[in-house]
This record gives C-alpha cells, structure tokens and sequence, in this order.
C-alpha cells in the first residue's frame, strides 16, 4: 500500500491543505516548492509517489520528471501531475504519464488517482526491497541493480535508520547487514523488527561483506557471521545469504532475491 507521499507544488498555501487531507486518511506527506527541492528531499527520503505542478520556479514539472526518469533510483517511481491545461496533459501523455489531477478539481479526484497508482503498482507486482548496509558503495550498487530490475528500493546505515525506514516503506524484503555501521547487534534489530505486526510477514535476509583483507582472515569470519546468522534466524530471520567478496555479492544477492516468490500485496 502507498503510505509515503511527495507533492511538489510552489503555492505553498495549496500545498499545505493537500498535506492536511492527505494526513487526514492516514498518508505521510513531504513538501517541495520546485523541482531542485524535491531532488533534494528524494536524495535523503524515499517516498511511493509523487504529485508534481508543472510551471514552477527553478526547476519545473517538465524537467523534474525528466530528472526523476534518468536517476536509478527513482526511474520507476509513480507520478502524479497536476494539471487542467490539456497541452500538458497531451506532452506528459507522450511521455507516458497516465496518472492526472486538475488543481482545484476536488480533494476525492486526487485521492482517485493515488488509488489507480495503487492498484498498477499491485497488479505489476512491484516488490518493496529495504537494503540496510554498512558498506555505502555495496549498498548503492545493489539500490541500482535492483532498481533496474524494476524493485521499489530504500536505503538505511545503521540499525535506528533501518527501524526507521521499515515504519515509513513496509518493505516485502529486509536486506540486513550483519555488521551494521553503528555495531549494532543484528539479532537484536530482528527480534525488534519481528514485534510488530506490520513486518509479521516480511522476509529478513542477512548478508556479510568482507572486504579484501577480511577475505584473507575468511574462515574465522566465516564462523563468526555464521554463529550471528543463526541467532538471527532463531528470533525471525527468513535465511542466511552468506558471506561475500565484492567480485560475487552483488550476483549471488539478485539471484537469491529472484528465487523468492512474491508476497502478497495489500490493499
């Protein structure tokens, strides 16, 4: 279900009375007034939908999406642009939006739309994918990869982050590192995670990167993360992915990632 909405719009008087009836119906609700805010706020925030004006200052609706198609991370992520005048509908049209809300039209009509995104994103089968890292460059390469494999993906580094970001996203998939930045103890964060009934459902996977001189100290690694593993796997751990060398993680993990079958979305 999308929780996390983004409205980009410079009347800020506008703006502010979408979030007040969007938070009303149980939505999270960002503000941008331009398209640069908005990059900004989505280079810190991952959000499941965006509702954009067109003509604003310093970056417009126009070269927003634009922006928003060419970055990995968010080239897949919904659209929703705000509009009455029929030449925009026509360009965005062309450029394959499908989703429209005229400014002034009535609060139900947007509420409408955001329930078609809803149901696409249901019926395409997009699968929400957490990936909570210690290694930032592992971490973007995996966001990237699975984002081109058509995976709504958000980011977390260190254990509170992750928290964090699962209340916000409700991810079918966990990606857990178990040497998280803030050495943090994995089972820890599972048992937390496993509390509550939003994530009863969700698959945890945990994973290790070993650098280039830990690979050298492999075996006692090995049996460290693999005694971890376990006590993650008593308290809600879905599996154990292993323990990788930066040449084989990123395909072992799209490989595992692809074997699970996909959860059931909610309405």
């Amino acid at each position: 279900m999308l929780r996390k909405i983004l409205i980009v719009e410079d009347d800020r008087g506008s703006a502010l009375l979408l979030r007040r009836n969007l938070e009303k119906v149980g939505y999270y609700v960002f503000l941008a007034g331009n398209g640069l805010e908005a990059l900004d706020l989505l280079d810190k925030q991952s959000v499941d939908v965006v509702v954009t004006d067109v003509v604003m200052p310093h970056m417009d609706g126009v070269d927003l999406y634009d922006a928003l198609k060419k970055r990995p991370e968010t080239q897949n992520l919904p659209i929703i642009i705000m509009t009455d005048k029929q030449l925009f509908i026509d360009a965005f049209t062309s450029l394959g939006v499908e989703h429209f809300y005229a400014k002034g039209s009535g609060f139900n009509l947007l509420l409408d739309e955001i329930k078609k995104v809803n149901q696409k994103i249901q019926k395409e089968g997009y699968q929400k994918i957490l990936v909570s890292g210690s290694n930032p460059m592992v971490v973007e390469q995996m966001r990237n990869i699975l984002v081109a494999k058509r995976y709504l993906v958000a980011t977390a580094d260190s254990s509170i982050n992750t928290l964090q970001q699962a209340f916000l996203m409700v991810p079918h998939i966990i990606l857990l590192d178990l040497k998280m930045q803030d050495h943090s103890d994995a089972k820890e964060l599972v048992k937390s995670l496993r509390c509550f009934h939003l994530f009863y459902s969700v698959k945890i996977l945990t994973y290790t990167y070993l650098s280039g001189g830990e690979m050298d100290f492999g075996s006692l690694h090995w049996q460290i993360n693999e005694m971890n593993a376990r006590e993650c796997e008593e308290n809600g751990e879905a599996k154990y992915i292993g323990n990788f060398s930066q040449a084989t993680f990123l395909k072992v993990i799209t490989d595992h990632i692809d074997d699970i079958p996909a959860p059931a979305l909610t309405s």
